[in-house]
Protein backbone atom coordinates (compact mmCIF):
# COMPACT_ATOMS: atom_id res chain seq x y z
CA UNK A 1 0.00 0.00 0.00
CA UNK A 2 2.86 2.25 1.04
CA UNK A 3 4.26 2.09 -2.40
CA UNK A 4 0.97 2.35 -4.08
CA UNK A 5 0.55 5.89 -2.34
CA UNK A 6 4.02 6.87 -3.25
CA UNK A 7 3.65 6.01 -6.82
CA UNK A 8 0.15 8.06 -6.90
CA UNK A 9 1.72 11.07 -5.29
CA UNK A 10 4.81 10.80 -7.54
CA UNK A 11 2.38 11.08 -10.59
CA UNK A 12 0.53 13.85 -8.51
CA UNK A 13 3.62 15.95 -8.07
CA UNK A 14 5.09 14.84 -12.09
CA UNK A 15 1.23 16.38 -13.40
CA UNK A 16 2.11 19.61 -10.87
CA UNK A 17 -1.71 19.77 -10.78
CA UNK A 18 -1.55 20.50 -6.97
CA UNK A 19 0.55 23.66 -7.42
CA UNK A 20 -3.24 25.97 -8.01
CA UNK A 21 -4.76 25.07 -4.96
CA UNK A 22 -1.51 24.94 -2.45
CA UNK A 23 -0.37 28.53 -4.21
CA UNK A 24 -4.12 29.89 -3.22
CA UNK A 25 -4.01 28.43 0.08
CA UNK A 26 -0.38 30.06 0.86
CA UNK A 27 -1.40 33.53 -1.40
CA UNK A 28 -4.93 34.30 0.79
CA UNK A 29 -3.03 33.09 4.33
CA UNK A 30 -0.37 35.55 3.61
CA UNK A 31 -2.98 38.29 3.32
CA UNK A 32 -5.07 37.13 6.51
CA UNK A 33 -2.42 37.37 8.73
CA UNK A 34 -0.44 40.07 7.05
CA UNK A 35 -0.97 42.31 9.77
CA UNK A 36 -2.72 41.55 13.45
CA UNK A 37 -4.86 38.50 13.11
CA UNK A 38 -5.54 38.89 16.70
CA UNK A 39 -7.50 36.19 19.12
CA UNK A 40 -5.82 33.04 17.99
CA UNK A 41 -9.04 30.96 17.58
CA UNK A 42 -10.69 33.38 16.16
CA UNK A 43 -7.81 34.27 13.19
CA UNK A 44 -8.05 30.27 13.11
CA UNK A 45 -11.67 30.44 11.90
CA UNK A 46 -10.59 32.64 8.88
CA UNK A 47 -7.92 29.71 7.98
CA UNK A 48 -10.16 26.74 8.63
CA UNK A 49 -12.57 28.70 6.27
CA UNK A 50 -10.28 29.16 3.64
CA UNK A 51 -8.97 25.43 3.47
CA UNK A 52 -12.46 23.74 3.59
CA UNK A 53 -12.34 24.45 -0.37
CA UNK A 54 -9.03 24.48 -0.79
CA UNK A 55 -8.72 21.00 -0.06
CA UNK A 56 -11.85 20.48 -2.17
CA UNK A 57 -9.93 21.51 -5.03
CA UNK A 58 -7.03 19.22 -3.53
CA UNK A 59 -9.31 16.25 -3.72
CA UNK A 60 -10.76 16.99 -7.18
CA UNK A 61 -7.27 17.07 -8.42
CA UNK A 62 -6.38 13.71 -6.80
CA UNK A 63 -9.61 12.05 -7.75
CA UNK A 64 -8.61 13.05 -11.33
CA UNK A 65 -4.89 13.20 -11.90
CA UNK A 66 -4.66 9.88 -13.73
CA UNK A 67 -7.58 9.80 -16.73
CA UNK A 68 -9.79 6.27 -16.64
CA UNK A 69 -7.45 4.50 -18.85
CA UNK A 70 -4.39 4.79 -17.10
CA UNK A 71 -6.52 4.78 -14.02
CA UNK A 72 -7.60 1.02 -14.89
CA UNK A 73 -4.22 0.22 -15.78
CA UNK A 74 -3.16 1.40 -11.99
CA UNK A 75 -5.98 -0.92 -11.00
CA UNK A 76 -5.29 -3.99 -12.74
CA UNK A 77 -1.77 -3.44 -11.41
CA UNK A 78 -2.07 -3.15 -8.26
CA UNK A 79 -4.23 -5.75 -7.36
CA UNK A 80 -7.90 -4.28 -7.42
CA UNK A 81 -9.99 -1.01 -7.71
CA UNK A 82 -9.69 -1.11 -3.51
CA UNK A 83 -6.87 -0.94 -3.33
CA UNK A 84 -6.50 2.00 -5.62
CA UNK A 85 -9.44 3.83 -4.08
CA UNK A 86 -7.73 3.31 -0.36
CA UNK A 87 -4.20 4.49 -1.87
CA UNK A 88 -6.25 7.59 -3.22
CA UNK A 89 -8.03 8.68 0.17
CA UNK A 90 -4.52 8.16 2.07
CA UNK A 91 -3.15 10.72 0.01
CA UNK A 92 -5.56 12.98 -0.12
CA UNK A 93 -5.74 12.50 3.52
CA UNK A 94 -1.38 13.34 3.33
CA UNK A 95 -2.15 16.57 1.16
CA UNK A 96 -4.69 17.74 4.19
CA UNK A 97 -2.06 17.45 6.85
CA UNK A 98 0.33 19.32 4.76
CA UNK A 99 -2.23 22.32 4.01
CA UNK A 100 -3.39 22.03 7.83
CA UNK A 101 0.30 22.66 9.01
CA UNK A 102 1.03 25.69 6.98
CA UNK A 103 -2.48 27.21 8.32
CA UNK A 104 -1.84 26.27 11.69
CA UNK A 105 1.59 27.19 12.14
CA UNK A 106 1.57 31.02 9.95
CA UNK A 107 -0.22 32.64 12.25
CA UNK A 108 2.37 31.72 15.37
CA UNK A 109 4.82 32.67 13.28
CA UNK A 110 3.61 36.31 11.49
CA UNK A 111 0.99 37.52 14.34
CA UNK A 112 2.68 39.24 17.49
CA UNK A 113 -0.06 37.43 19.81
CA UNK A 114 1.62 34.85 21.60
CA UNK A 115 -0.18 31.25 20.83
CA UNK A 116 -0.56 29.11 23.54
CA UNK A 117 -0.11 24.96 23.13
CA UNK A 118 -4.13 24.72 23.84
CA UNK A 119 -4.47 26.75 21.29
CA UNK A 120 -2.15 25.48 18.48
CA UNK A 121 -3.87 22.45 18.92
CA UNK A 122 -7.62 22.56 18.68
CA UNK A 123 -6.65 24.73 15.78
CA UNK A 124 -4.47 21.74 14.12
CA UNK A 125 -7.50 19.46 14.86
CA UNK A 126 -9.81 22.25 13.34
CA UNK A 127 -8.04 22.55 10.46
CA UNK A 128 -7.78 18.73 9.67
CA UNK A 129 -11.86 18.40 10.50
CA UNK A 130 -12.46 21.32 7.73
CA UNK A 131 -9.84 19.89 5.12
CA UNK A 132 -10.53 16.38 5.21
CA UNK A 133 -14.38 17.19 4.97
CA UNK A 134 -13.30 19.30 2.07
CA UNK A 135 -11.56 16.38 0.47
CA UNK A 136 -14.33 14.01 0.95
CA UNK A 137 -16.51 16.64 -1.47
CA UNK A 138 -13.91 16.96 -4.18
CA UNK A 139 -13.47 13.33 -4.10
CA UNK A 140 -16.93 12.45 -3.69
CA UNK A 141 -18.02 14.91 -6.84
CA UNK A 142 -15.02 13.69 -8.72
CA UNK A 143 -14.31 10.61 -10.92
CA UNK A 144 -15.65 7.87 -10.63
CA UNK A 145 -18.74 9.02 -9.20
CA UNK A 146 -19.16 12.33 -11.76
CA UNK A 147 -17.22 11.66 -14.24
CA UNK A 148 -17.35 14.78 -16.25
CA UNK A 149 -15.66 17.88 -15.39
CA UNK A 150 -18.08 20.49 -15.53
CA UNK A 151 -20.56 18.65 -13.64
CA UNK A 152 -17.78 18.07 -11.29
CA UNK A 153 -16.54 21.52 -10.80
CA UNK A 154 -20.41 22.51 -10.56
CA UNK A 155 -21.11 20.21 -8.10
CA UNK A 156 -17.88 21.25 -6.11
CA UNK A 157 -19.02 24.33 -5.99
CA UNK A 158 -22.96 23.76 -4.94
CA UNK A 159 -21.95 21.83 -2.02
CA UNK A 160 -18.96 24.37 -0.72
CA UNK A 161 -21.43 26.91 -0.89
CA UNK A 162 -24.51 25.47 0.41
CA UNK A 163 -22.13 23.87 3.49
CA UNK A 164 -21.05 27.75 4.53
CA UNK A 165 -25.28 28.45 3.84
CA UNK A 166 -26.89 25.75 6.52
CA UNK A 167 -24.06 26.68 9.39
CA UNK A 168 -23.37 24.11 11.78
CA UNK A 169 -25.41 21.16 10.41
CA UNK A 170 -22.24 20.15 8.69
CA UNK A 171 -18.81 19.37 10.45
CA UNK A 172 -17.07 22.64 8.96
CA UNK A 173 -20.21 24.71 10.30
CA UNK A 174 -19.54 22.95 13.84
CA UNK A 175 -16.02 23.61 13.71
CA UNK A 176 -16.53 27.62 12.59
CA UNK A 177 -19.36 28.30 14.78
CA UNK A 178 -17.35 26.54 18.05
CA UNK A 179 -14.32 28.91 17.36
CA UNK A 180 -16.55 32.03 16.80
CA UNK A 181 -18.07 31.16 20.67
CA UNK A 182 -15.02 29.19 21.83
CA UNK A 183 -17.01 26.30 22.53
CA UNK A 184 -15.31 23.08 20.26
CA UNK A 185 -17.36 20.68 22.33
CA UNK A 186 -18.99 19.34 18.95
CA UNK A 187 -15.29 18.50 17.65
CA UNK A 188 -15.00 15.25 18.47
CA UNK A 189 -18.24 14.56 16.13
CA UNK A 190 -17.09 16.73 13.53
CA UNK A 191 -13.30 14.51 12.90
CA UNK A 192 -15.49 11.68 12.88
CA UNK A 193 -17.92 12.98 10.50
CA UNK A 194 -15.33 14.01 8.38
CA UNK A 195 -12.81 11.13 8.63
CA UNK A 196 -16.09 8.99 7.46
CA UNK A 197 -17.00 11.22 4.74
CA UNK A 198 -13.47 10.28 3.40
CA UNK A 199 -14.05 6.50 3.80
CA UNK A 200 -17.56 6.86 1.99
CA UNK A 201 -15.11 8.30 -0.96
CA UNK A 202 -12.70 4.95 -1.27
CA UNK A 203 -15.93 2.93 -0.86
CA UNK A 204 -17.82 4.47 -3.46
CA UNK A 205 -14.40 4.68 -5.96
CA UNK A 206 -14.36 1.21 -5.20
CA UNK A 207 -17.62 0.02 -5.87
CA UNK A 208 -18.22 2.44 -9.27
CA UNK A 209 -14.46 2.66 -10.29
CA UNK A 210 -15.06 -0.52 -12.63
CA UNK A 211 -18.23 0.27 -14.00
CA UNK A 212 -17.15 3.59 -14.95
CA UNK A 213 -13.99 2.91 -16.41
Amino acid sequence: MIALVRYLAVDLLRSQRYLPPLLLHCAVLGMMFSGDAGDALFAYAGSCALIYPVAAWFGVVVATTEDPIQRTVTAVTAGGWGRVAVAQALLAAVGVVVLSVIATVWPVVTNPHPYSLAEVGLGAVAHLVCGFTGVGVGMLCSRPVIGRAGPSLLAVVAVVAVTFKVGQATPVGAVLGGLAHRDLGALPVAAVAAVLLVAVDAVAGWRLGPRRA
